[in-house]
């Protein structure tokens, strides 16, 4: 049987092979330590599962709207007017299957096949293979260390090809967690409408930071830009597969047409448990986890900086440390593989994240529990031996 050269085209995910790989390992009665995936070490609020539960059990389980519940709708505009003081009209608020299910409206919608999206390199790989589905160009947009991994008004302006349409950036960014400058966010965005262009940011881990505070929102510069955000990591939500997208007015109309075809609606118990999440005690036990999980940062970039290995550009959020291998250390893609091989860490190599100056880095996930990280930094310890 032969397939599309689209599918053939699909190149594997290095995390979830990992993972994969680990998890045969484990089956063998292997210990193994997964700091492959960005799966939080906590799960969703109480208050969630609760709301779930009662949902479930007084059979409220049918259809929603495309566009998601009224009242999850309207607790996330709120979210954003006590966290940063914004007003969003909850009608801007299209709740989706994910963050991904947020990419699968926006493609359609801002792009036809042949045009082009920007995207970081190194950065997000699914992102590459979304754009490439909807039979689009593929533009990479390289960042480096030195400028944060992350690009800058100019690298975006000199990068925008003729056929470019939009321009999707992450902050803080998989895998390096870290954020773009935000006062660059108003310039960036007048460069992407100065190229009558559709500017998409991934803010999934805005609310994961480095000091335990929020992190800036684009949408405190701009209501122009296309907003996704989850449930996911903030709110230790990721098999919920629950996340939302913040759009311009004018493209509401047509996101809900396109999100009634593709996917009638998201998952209507997901939904109303989520509304829970937004409720003060939630919230303040995301915050907490967002603080602990900076402390976890800290204790592995410090024992991996032990070990030889070095932190390039310091993360702003998320949970990750994208890390060069030591010095006469193999190539990262093998490195990986003897961890888990030898000492069972997993650890995803940074080819899995793009081309550009990725074979020497690993993105380490730091959201295990404390006794878990330092038992990882002594058996990478004896690797290193």
């Amino acid at each position: 049987m032969k397939y599309s050269s689209r599918s053939q085209s699909v190149q594997p995910f290095k995390a979830m092979e990992m993972m994969a790989a680990a998890r045969l390992l484990e089956e063998q009665g292997r210990s193994i330590i997964h700091l492959e995936v960005g799966q939080p070490d906590f799960y969703a609020p109480e208050a969630v599962s609760e709301r779930a539960r009662s949902v479930i059990e007084s059979n409220q389980t049918g259809y929603s709207n495309a566009e998601g519940l009224p009242e999850l709708r309207e607790a996330i505009a709120a979210f954003y007017s006590n966290r940063f003081g914004l007003s969003i009209d909850p009608r801007r608020v299209i709740v989706t299957a994910g963050a991904s299910g947020a990419l699968a409206l926006l493609l359609p919608l801002l792009t036809d096949p042949g045009q082009g999206w920007l995207l970081p390199d190194p950065g997000y790989p699914s992102y590459r293979h979304f754009v490439s589905a909807f039979g689009c160009d593929v533009q990479t947009l390289p960042v480096d260390a030195a400028h944060h991994f992350q690009p800058t008004p100019n690298q975006i302006q000199n990068a925008w090809r003729s056929n470019t349409r939009a321009c999707l950036l992450a902050t803080p960014s998989n895998p390096a967690g870290t954020c773009i400058n935000p006062d660059a966010f108003e310039e960036i965005a007048e460069v992407v409408s100065n190229k009558r262009g559709h500017l998409i940011v991934d803010e999934i881990y805005q609310g994961v930071s480095q000091e335990g505070v929020p992190l800036p929102t684009m949408l405190s510069k701009t209501d122009d830009a296309f907003i996704v955000n989850s449930f996911s990591k903030y709110f230790g939500m990721t098999g919920w597969r629950l996340g939302w997208l913040i759009a311009p007015d004018q493209a509401v109309d047509p996101l809900i047409r396109i999100a009634q075809n593709l996917f009638i609606c998201p998952s209507v118990v997901a939904q109303a448990a989520a509304t829970a999440a937004f409720c003060e005690e939630a919230v303040e036990e995301a915050d907490r986890r967002s603080l602990d999980l900076a402390k976890k940062r800290s204790l592995m970039s410090e024992g991996l900086t032990a070990l030889g290995f070095r932190i390039p550009a310091s993360p702003d959020g998320a949970f990750y440390l994208f890390a060069e291998v030591p010095e006469g250390a193999p190539e990262a893609e093998s490195l990986c593989e003897q961890a888990l091989q030898q000492v069972g860490v997993a650890m995803t190599p940074g080819i899995d994240f793009g081309d550009n100056g990725t074979e020497r880095l690993v993105r380490i996930s730091c959201a295990q529990p404390t006794s878990v990280l330092r038992d990882a930094l002594l058996r990478l310890r004896g690797l290193a031996a």
